[in-house]
């Protein structure tokens, strides 16, 4: 994994916390810490804040170790609540995603710190994250989901994870459980 990703994520949980924000990592890297190391060149966060507090975020950047990824970010972080940024030293890419929903804040409640190097990061769980890919279902998604099966089957809480796909699923009409039962009927489970 590529070096430069660790110091990023590392200001990125620093610099939330220090503004009183509650976060937990979710993505690629994520997936790599769960069980099933995978390539990735971005860090994506989930973060428990209002649009308001993000939008003051992004007019305190000059203090900060990141930099909008773009001009007019107000916008995407107001229209479609993700906050896209640019560590400065690094020029890794962090994509925080404002945590307005029930899941997500629950998912931000559950999440348990792993220490990397002298961090210590909040990382979603396993059943969280596999709710997470299954929602998205993007073809890199169904590849963490396979690959979080095969490498944690014994270890995943099932029946509470496919209670949260079912609760969530039902209420956005998709069949997330159904793809979480798939994948793990794959893998013997």
């Amino acid at each position: 994994m590529e070096a430069a990703l660790w110091p990023t994520l590392a200001d990125a949980v620093s610099l939330l916390a220090a503004r009183g924000l509650r976060s937990a990592l979710i993505g690629g890297l994520a997936v790599s810490l769960r069980g099933q190391p995978r390539m990735t060149v971005d860090v994506d966060l989930v973060v428990l804040a209002t649009v308001d507090e993000a939008l003051r975020l992004v007019a305190d950047l000059a203090t900060t170790p990141f930099d909008p990824l773009f001009p007019g970010v107000e916008e995407v972080v107001a229209k479609a609540f993700i906050l896209p940024l640019r560590h400065r030293q690094t020029l890794i890419r962090v994509d925080l995603a404002i945590g307005l929903s029930g899941f997500e804040q629950e998912a931000v409640a559950r999440a348990t710190p792993i220490m990397i190097g002298a961090a210590s990061i909040p990382v979603v769980s396993i059943e969280d994250l596999l709710v997470m890919k299954a929602l998205a279902g993007r073809p890199q998604d169904d590849e963490d989901i396979r690959g979080l099966v095969a490498a944690r089957q014994g270890t995943i809480d099932w029946p509470a994870c496919l209670t949260l796909a079912e609760r969530l699923g039902g209420a956005i009409d998709i069949d997330i459980a159904g793809r979480l039962r798939s994948a793990r009927a794959g893998h013997g489970g």
